[in-house]
């Protein structure tokens, strides 16, 4: 009986010790073993691993995955001294899990700790531009970009060296402007587009101006072309007309006199005229030989 109960606190001393000595990694995070509280070893491949009793050794899990977290609004002057509130965001994970352990241990100190260093890179960087290169209608003037790949190239360098971090990206998330700046933001915003406006509706002009002439010009041309082609025409009809008329003229000469000659009253012979003209007068000649006969 005394050597099944020996027998049985043993093996409950065997499995209790196989149970705070094995523990698995995932593939999300490294695990530091320490030694009341040294590091040992580092463990970076996941899969089941082996250490002393939780009271000699402790697993230290850290996620190796991407963190983001958004920084507090914080305000800033730019290099031409107008004042900005900047709210941002940083992506960031460990890259050196030892150098991480060492001086940061908790992902809060880390945050912390990147979210000062992002302050203090904006604010150096910040110093080289100016509310041009932040908001502008000219997409060529905006320096956003430039900007964050800067603050980043700068942020994952000390990261690195001093915490082991890797800054993955870190950029603008919220950009403000305190009240003293906003009014002449957007007057000069305003100045930009009426600056556009006017541009366009000058090039307008310009393009109707050239419309018009080009119209007028046509339009001169075209009745130039009608106008020639109608002299042609009525020159063409009048010495058709002439033809005719010589034609006719030759076949019976006395006829045509005639027929002028009434014409010619007609002209001079309205209502309630009245002429005085010698009987011998040529213009009387078929009416003077009407009566005689």
């Amino acid at each position: 009986m005394k050597k099944m109960t020996i027998g049985l606190l043993l093996g409950l001393f065997l499995v209790g010790l196989v149970y705070f000595s094995v523990f698995t990694v995932s593939e999300s995070e490294y695990v530091i073993v320490t030694r009341f509280g040294n590091p040992k070893r580092v463990i970076t491949e996941p899969g089941l691993h082996v250490k002393w009793p939780a009271f000699l050794e402790k697993a230290n899990r850290i996620d190796r995955r991407i963190n983001v977290f958004k920084t507090l609004p914080i305000q800033l002057l730019l290099g031409d001294k107008n004042p900005i509130i900047v709210t941002s965001f940083i992506a960031w994970r460990v890259s050196e899990p030892l150098r991480f352990f060492q001086s940061l241990t908790f992902v809060d100190n880390a945050r912390q700790k990147l979210s000062d260093m992002a302050t203090s890179q904006l604010g150096s960087v910040l110093g080289d531009f100016t509310l041009e290169n932040i908001i502008n209608t000219d997409q060529n003037m905006i320096k956003l970009v430039e900007i964050e790949e800067n603050i980043t190239t700068n942020c994952n360098a000390r990261a690195r060296q001093e915490y082991g971090v890797e800054v993955v990206k870190m950029g603008f998330r919220r950009i403000n402007y305190p009240a003293i700046v906003a009014d002449a933001v957007y007057n000069r915003m305003r100045a930009e587009r009426e600056k556009e406006a006017k541009k366009f509706r000058a090039e307008g002009l310009e393009a109707a101006s050239k419309i018009e002439a080009e119209t007028d010009r046509e339009v001169s041309e075209i009745l130039a072309r009608a106008y020639k082609e109608s002299e042609i025409i009525k020159g063409e009809g009048d010495r058709a007309a002439m033809k005719i008329y010589g034609e006719a003229y030759g076949q019976d000469q006395e006829f045509f006199e005639f027929k002028k000659s009434l014409e010619t009253y007609e002209k001079i012979l309205q209502s309630k005229s009245t002429l005085v003209l010698s009987t011998d007068s040529e213009l009387f000649k078929y009416l003077t030989d009407y009566n005689r006969k």
